[in-house]
């Protein structure tokens, strides 16, 4: 009776925190609709590209300077394999190693590629962003590992509410333009690093410290998340790089409204992954975590699909009104991607579960292969179709990679594909 009433808990509270992230998500969404919007009508596409370029290094970057700190931490922390305070001495040690590490790469990168090509202060004001961004992440793996989902959802948040200010402050009534929209980059990661901070600070003081062979320890935990992180990045990313090469940044700020668009479906599966990874990082046995993880991908898939119909069918519409004409080839875009992005679900969700138990490799398994398909496809589609090629590259990308990692999980936990992907009667009760 005492399990049964456990189990009942555990379950109410996964519930709980599925509903407010979901919820929380569903704010960011429309925040990251309002924002996408005005950011289009006051920069103008040609704009929206600049600031898109000056930004993609730098998001690169922040995914190998993670080292998988993130994941290892909440890992550590879940499993509560060592003692917290030298968890928290540990991660924030890595974190300034990191940051210095960086900001000389990153600097690095545009001395040799984007000097005299984009203003120095845009980029400087860029690089600065980076340390605090870093900080979120790793702290974030704190919140995450104390299964504080509710924080999480608070940044999340304000994140949001800050965002929308900044625009409308700097970019539309100060009129700051690219200058404006890189100084919000600049002030989010600023002010939301500060909260973080106040956040874990409840949990434990700032202390940074050496512990022997703990350091170590994260970065072999961590460096398998990093690596699977950084070609996953890639992969969403690549098209950016290579359509710098091959056309104009205009194009950039079209292609970057059809992926905003697009990938803002992503918000649904990123939600319940978060509260995925902790539970399963939390879980007592592999059993509970692969049933969970399961049963919401059942549950999510006929939401996702008729999400993605609707978006397909009437994305002209959605662009025309809110993004204008000078934006209407992004419908294309968004349509192309569809698929893809839809297949997807089934590795942003399966993908927590595996990842909350220790188990990142696998998704790099699985996106190898879709990431050089992605390159070669690029290389053959950009020359011939412009934006509209690299959407379809990256398409056929994403769904060869959801395939894939679908398949990898079913033989890795035993569960039949169709018992992951078909609604079940019992999925509609608690």
């Amino acid at each position: 009776m005492v399990e049964l009433a456990t189990a009942r808990r555990i379950s109410s509270k996964t519930v709980k925190d599925i509903i407010t992230t979901v919820l929380t998500r569903g704010v960011t969404l429309f925040g990251g609709f309002l924002i996408s919007v005005l950011l289009a009508r006051f920069l103008g596409a040609e704009g929206r590209g600049v600031v898109t370029v000056i930004f993609l290094v730098p998001t690169l970057m922040f995914t190998i300077a993670e080292l998988g700190v993130r994941q290892a931490t909440a890992y550590f922390v879940g499993q509560k394999a060592h003692e917290f305070t030298d968890i928290i001495k540990t991660t924030y040690l890595i974190w300034i190693v990191m940051s210095i590490i960086s900001l000389l790469i990153v600097s690095g990168y545009y001395g040799l590629f984007y000097y005299g090509k984009y203003s120095g202060t845009l980029l400087l004001i860029a690089l600065l962003s980076v340390p605090f961004t870093l900080f979120t992440r790793y702290t974030n793996g704190i919140l995450q590992g104390k299964d504080r989902i509710g924080n999480i959802n608070n940044l999340e948040l304000w994140n949001t509410g800050l965002n929308i200010t900044f625009v409308v402050v700097l970019v539309g009534l100060l009129r700051l333009d690219i200058l404006g929209a890189t100084l919000v980059n600049f002030l989010l990661a600023l002010m939301i690093a500060v909260q973080s901070y106040l956040m874990v600070r409840k949990l434990a003081p700032f202390q940074i410290g050496y512990i022997k062979g703990l350091p170590v320890q994260f970065i072999k935990k961590g460096i398998a998340y990093a690596l699977a992180l950084f070609v996953l990045q890639l992969n969403y990313r690549i098209n950016i790089m290579m359509l710098e090469q091959f056309s104009d940044v205009r194009s950039i700020g079209i292609f970057t409204v059809g992926t905003v668009l697009a990938e803002l479906i992503w918000q649904l599966p990123a939600a319940v992954g978060m509260v995925l990874f902790a539970k399963s990082a939390n879980s007592k046995t592999e059993q509970e975590a692969i049933n969970r993880a399961a049963k919401l991908l059942r549950m999510l898939l006929p939401v996702a699909l008729a999400v993605c119909v609707f978006i397909a069918l009437f994305s002209s519409v959605i662009v025309n009104i809110l993004y204008g004409k000078e934006f209407a080839d992004a419908a294309q875009v968004i349509r192309l991607l569809l698929p893809g992005i839809f297949i997807m679900f089934f590795f942003k969700v399966l993908n927590a579960d595996l990842a909350g138990r220790g188990k990142p490799l696998f998704a790099l398994a699985a996106y190898i292969l879709p990431l050089i398909l992605n390159v070669v496809l690029n290389f053959i589609f950009i020359p011939l179709y412009n934006i509209n090629g690299t959407a379809m590259a990256s398409s056929i990308s994403y769904v060869i990679g959801g395939l894939l990692f679908l398949v990898i999980y079913s033989r890795n936990t035993g569960v039949k594909i169709k018992d992951l992907l078909i609604m079940k009667r019992s999925d509609l009760k608690r």
